[in-house]
């Protein structure tokens, strides 16, 4: 099992993330392989650097990076190819480098996984929250963007925009596209989107969302004109 964590910038959690991530799967590391892959886009702090640092005494973690940051669905894609085609993965995992994800879950969803091809970390379904500091604007644009997107592109899923997914191998290399649509956040939609076309068998597993208490938002301008391009030509597709 690969877990990708994209990176920009993130020294403040980086170190502690790598760490408890790798501890929440202490439990099962005698029937999983797991590895961490850093992919960072061009740090300007030394995320790089600590990295590498804890790579000197961390076999299982790897990094990529690339010269010019391109967004984070370019960043995945890049990512995911590394980890099927360099590391054998056979369960890749979208996870955020900022502990938005509950590491704790990571255990539940690989034990959940055994009986289907996609987990996907969700806070619409019962069980599963978002965070109560959330401005009334924030929580009504992600349950109307998901609501949206569900009845568009008639997709029978509470949480189409999550960024916790767990993929096995054969389901990522058959939805995976040549190139996302969307090089940014986007993405999330379209692999959702090949994950269901392709007819896995994808179960929701209930979380509670954090919001970053280190480091700032990564989410770029333009995140909703960019979502509803990659809506709408993913209805055409689906004509």
């Amino acid at each position: 099992m690969v877990i990708i964590i994209p990176t920009y910038n993130e020294s403040l959690v980086i170190t502690e993330t790598i760490e408890v991530v790798f501890s929440a799967l202490n439990s099962v590391a005698n029937n999983f392989d797991v590895h961490i892959l850093i992919f960072d886009s061009a740090s300007t702090d030394n995320t790089q650097e600590l990295v590498k640092s804890m790579q000197m005494n961390t076999p299982k973690l790897h990094l990529q990076t690339e010269k010019h940051k391109s967004g984070l669905g370019s960043a995945y894609l890049q990512a995911m190819r590394y980890a099927l085609v360099h590391l054998s993965a056979d369960i890749v995992v979208e996870y955020d480098a900022d502990l938005s994800h509950k590491p704790e879950y990571l255990a539940p969803m690989l034990n959940l996984i055994q009986d289907c091809d996609v987990v996907v970390g969700s806070r619409y379904i019962p069980g599963g929250t978002i965070p109560d500091n959330w401005g009334w604007h924030r929580k009504i644009l992600s349950k109307w963007g998901n609501f949206l997107i569900r009845n568009v592109l008639k997709m029978p899923y509470s949480d189409l925009t999550s960024g916790f997914r767990m993929i096995r191998k054969y389901a990522l290399k058959t939805a995976l596209p040549a190139q996302f649509i969307s090089a940014q956040f986007a993405y999330k939609i379209e692999l959702y989107w090949h994950l269901h076309h392709n007819d896995f068998k994808i179960k929701e597993y209930p979380i509670h969302f954090i919001d970053r208490t280190k480091g700032e938002s990564k989410l770029p301008k333009g995140s909703i004109v960019d979502s509803l391009s990659v809506l709408y030509m993913l209805l055409i597709k689906s004509r």
